[in-house]
């Protein structure tokens, strides 16, 4: 839409929401019209302009807050009848970070749990210098980690049938 002639303004050129306001002040204040459509115009302008630029989300501040988001979103997709998104590498971490950073240390407890379980069912967890395998404690943390991440997601809407976002979630 661009700056019109007061005289020959064409009213279906106007966006459904402006045809109404646009229509009374060309019948009462004329002399307006030129500037309200200019108006209308930097509103379309800004629509168009806001629609090919979502504003990004800041990042969460911490772990946990990474890991709120996320199950947010999971429960939102399971709400509305989508699957969970998988277990994605930074919620994983996120996961870690939030469960090991706290007074229980739990996802290593658990860890050292499995292995020292392994170890005295003759399971070998450790190579031939004594060190613990790398790629198995990176299985454990992840397999941990995965069902911290469905207990959050599926399993809790599962078991409660609803969902609770805190309020610091909330969009304004």
């Amino acid at each position: 839409m661009t700056p019109r002639d007061p005289e020959t303004y064409d009213p279906s050129t106007v966006p459904e929401w402006a045809r109404e306001t646009i229509a009374q002040i060309a019948r009462e204040h004329p002399e307006n019209l030129a500037y309200n459509l200019d108006r209308v115009a930097e509103i379309e302008a800004a629509k168009r302009h806001a629609a090919g630029h979502p504003p990004t989300p800041p990042e969460p501040a911490n772990p946990r807050d990474l890991l709120h988001l996320s199950a947010i979103q999971a429960w939102q997709a399971l709400a509305s009848g989508q699957p969970a998104p998988g277990l994605d590498p930074d919620v994983e971490q996120a996961i870690y970070e939030a469960f090991t950073t706290s007074d229980g240390h739990q996802v290593d407890q658990l860890c050292d749990d499995w292995l020292n379980l392994a170890r005295q069912r003759g399971i070998t967890v450790d190579d031939e210098r004594g060190e613990l395998r790398p790629d198995l404690l990176d299985a454990i943390s992840h397999t941990i980690s995965a069902a911290i991440w469905y207990g959050l997601t599926t399993g809790y809407l599962t078991l409660t049938g609803s969902y609770h976002i805190p309020r610091k979630f909330l969009p304004n």
